[in-house]
């Protein structure tokens, strides 16, 4: 599927809600993604990937107004994405009551999970298509394995266990990822991964909040 042809979009977005995973390109690396509400369909993301059950998923949306309909939005968070959003970073963040995602996708241990918007209009035309307004965002990789840039680099594995393969170049390949950043307490946030974002100036961001 091309990412510049809206059909080939909504044909995407109707194997998501049909429970269907699909491989696609980021403003970061390339991604493999799921509907991050439905069970099934998390679960044979895990098995395609290889990736204990443990590690929870991202997710990114199209609209920060999602972002806070399903998580609680910190001061520190709220500074962070408006400086970084749409780009390359995950916040982590508390989730609300009735969020309606998998529990495969959330860290059941303190009720939080990644989100981001990312940079890409490819992706954001998708995800604003698809029925839930989220797609799970985790690199299409095997676990432990380096993410890629480039579609021919991915694991054929991946590829074949897949329902659909967006075709696209990436906007700013950086094969590091997402910066991630816990600002679900009260206390000051975590930088958990150093990534496309240095902490430098996740840090200068924050030192008057």
């Amino acid at each position: 599927m091309d990412c510049s042809k809206l059909d080939d979009l909504e044909k995407c977005a109707e194997i998501i809600d049909n429970g269907g995973v699909v491989v696609y390109p980021t403003d970061t690396v390339f991604g493999i993604g799921c509907d991050p509400t439905m069970d099934k369909s998390v679960l044979r993301l895990y098995g395609i990937k290889e990736r204990p059950l443990e590690k929870s998923l991202p997710v990114l949306t199209h609209d920060w107004r999602m972002v806070s309909r399903i998580s609680h939005i910190t001061s520190q968070a709220s500074t962070l994405y408006k400086l970084f959003w749409p780009g390359k970073l995950t916040l982590i963040l508390k989730l609300k009551e009735n969020h309606g995602l998998s529990k495969y996708v959330i860290n059941n241990d303190n009720n939080t999970i990644g989100l981001r918007i990312p940079n890409s209009p490819c992706i954001l035309d998708l995800i604003s298509m698809t029925r839930s307004k989220l797609l799970v965002g985790t690199s299409a990789n095997l676990s432990k394995k380096l993410p890629s840039t480039r579609l021919e680099d991915i694991d054929k594995t991946i590829l074949g266990k897949c329902d659909a393969i967006i075709r696209n170049e990436i906007l700013s390949g950086n094969d590091s990822g997402s910066t991630i950043v816990d600002v679900s307490g009260s206390g000051f946030p975590e930088i958990i991964r150093e990534g496309a974002i240095p902490k430098e100036k996740i840090l200068a961001a924050l030192r008057n909040v």
